[in-house]
């Protein structure tokens, strides 16, 4: 989340190029857009492509997280929340608990589900979308 601060959040108006990419058809180049920097000096941390995070989330060992669905505009502008047990989709797995993906991406809802408060836990970790990755750090 450190990462993340002070990215600005353009919600259904990220069209990619000038602003994070929210809203446009195709993941970009990462550093293409280059409004979307944290105060870190990270790039795209909201919107291009969902990233998983070291965090997963499971329904029993949580009370108040969701068996089933989701739970979208938690109350902090357009940004999501879901989470299932097991994971929604499980790809190849079976049974999965979710992880948890963060930032959002080009494509999911036109933009109004990206945001630097935006989560995800309703993928097992053997999904395989083209709006899901990982980010490389050093």
């Amino acid at each position: 989340q450190a990462a993340a601060f002070g990215t600005p959040d353009p919600g259904v108006g990220g069209n990619g190029i000038a602003t994070c990419n929210t809203g446009a058809a195709n993941v970009l180049p990462s550093g293409s857009a280059a409004s979307c920097v944290s105060d870190a000096g990270v790039y795209d941390m909201v919107g291009n492509l969902w990233e998983w995070v070291a965090d997963w989330t499971q329904g029993d060992s949580n009370p108040f997280a969701p068996e089933t669905g989701g739970i979208t505009n938690p109350g902090y502008g357009n940004d999501l929340m879901s989470g299932t047990n097991p994971a929604q989709t499980q790809g190849d797995g079976h049974n999965f608990p979710a992880a948890i993906e963060r930032g959002g991406s080009y494509g999911y809802g036109n933009g109004t589900a990206s945001g630097v408060f935006a989560l995800s836990a309703a993928q097992a970790p053997s999904a395989l979308f083209s709006d899901l990755g990982f980010r490389c750090g050093r």
